[in-house]
């Protein structure tokens, strides 16, 4: 959701280093082919885009775990 926000590859990046994200890792998933369901479980987005940010977002979660 907030990947198809970020429409091309230099915001992805200007947003993944905001977030924290190296440089290196920050411009390999920017200038990434695949989609965003792809790239939901990149090193990038699990780092950038934790849990606990959607969490204090209040969004509800789609799958809790292993429950």
């Amino acid at each position: 959701m907030i990947w198809k926000q970020w429409k091309r590859g230099k915001q992805r990046y200007a947003k993944l280093r905001q977030l924290g994200v190296g440089k290196d890792l920050a411009a390999q998933t920017a200038g990434s082919p695949h989609g965003p369901w792809r790239l939901a479980n990149s090193p990038a987005l699990q780092y950038a885009l934790p849990i606990a940010y959607f969490d204090a977002l209040s969004l509800p979660r789609l799958f809790d775990g292993l429950a």
